[in-house]
């Protein structure tokens, strides 16, 4: 029998989150970010990718959004290798890898760890790689143990959100003051809708909103007078529908939504009427306010630098 100890998650190479692209529906639901080591000694770079789509469907399979606003808290494995064992079955060898993969949820802040599990994984195969392969493979994504840690790991995020929620709208408040208004949204928006505390922080968040549209309408009105002398209807909507009635650009806006809608044909205008309409009803009105927060927070963050160093992860 051969032994084989690969170290597996131990290398000097810079590593990085592997971030799946955020959109506005993952607003507001309890995320995390994939992290991923680039170089693993022992493991090629197809199996590493193998083992990535196993976490990611592990994670989603329980309803847990594989994205990650802020960072703060990911999902990562550790995999070691015991032994690869050749026994002789007639004309080839059949090569057994006996493995444990770990799972671990932390966040990054405070480098706490808010769940983990392992389990021991075999593979077979004619060599050693295509052993290791098939352990890989063979990893359940619907096993009782991953799902008993992936909601361990949603409860502890959800309980850390509610009892830091306060801090996190008197954290926006300060960024207020300093005019970072988009920060302040998006650091809002990353409190899940489950938490109790979300229906304090929507409202703050499109308080702030309000208060960033005074200081961007101004732009947004001359950039959207702009589309409609180049005849560019679609875009001077979408400058000008974006524009809060409450702002000091409302009237404007409203004028030249007006007088521009007898210049557009019949599907722009039916969008020019639906953006009219909302300035008169307020449940749609609320339903853009909800919608044009949620798109700062996922822009903003899109923006942000998504690099986790895995070796500070796992210390």
């Amino acid at each position: 029998m051969r032994k084989y100890l690969i170290l597996v998650f131990i290398t000097t190479f810079s590593l990085f989150a592997k971030v799946f692209s955020q959109s506005v529906d993952d607003v507001g639901k309890i995320t995390l970010s994939i992290v991923m080591p680039e170089n693993v000694d022992g493991l090629d770079a197809s199996q590493l990718s193998k083992l990535e789509t196993k976490l990611t469907n592990i994670t989603t399979a329980q309803g847990f959004a594989a994205v990650g606003y802020n960072h703060n808290f990911v999902i990562y494995p550790k995999m070691a290798i015991y032994d690869v064992e050749a026994s002789e079955t007639g004309m080839q060898n059949v090569y057994l890898a006996t493995t444990e993969l770990s799972l671990i949820i932390k966040q990054v802040d405070n480098n706490v760890i808010f769940s983990s599990c392992s389990k021991q994984i075999k593979g077979t195969g004619k060599n050693k790689t295509a052993a290791i392969t098939s352990a890989i493979s063979s990893i359940p994504i619907y096993d009782p143990e991953f799902k008993a840690f992936i909601e361990r790991g949603k409860a502890q995020i959800l309980k850390y959100y509610e009892l830091k929620c306060n801090d996190i709208i008197l954290k926006a408040e300060s960024l207020v003051k300093t005019q970072a208004y988009e920060e302040a949204i998006s650091l809002l928006m990353t409190v899940p809708d489950v938490a109790n505390c979300y229906p304090e922080v929507l409202t703050k968040a499109i308080d702030v909103f309000k208060i960033y549209q005074n200081q961007q309408c101004k732009e947004d009105i001359q950039r959207a007078k702009a589309a409609l002398e180049a005849n560019d209807y679609h875009l001077s909507l979408a400058l000008l529908s974006r524009i809060d009635p409450s702002s000091t650009c409302a009237s404007e806006s409203l004028s030249i939504m007006k007088s521009a809608g007898s210049k557009v044909d019949a599907e722009e205008k039916r969008n020019w009427d639906f953006a009219m309409k909302a300035y008169s009803d307020n449940v749609s009105l609320e339903k853009m306010r909800i919608n044009a927060v949620k798109e700062i927070a996922v822009a903003y963050y899109k923006n942000q630098p998504s690099t986790v160093n895995y070796l500070y992860i796992i210390k």
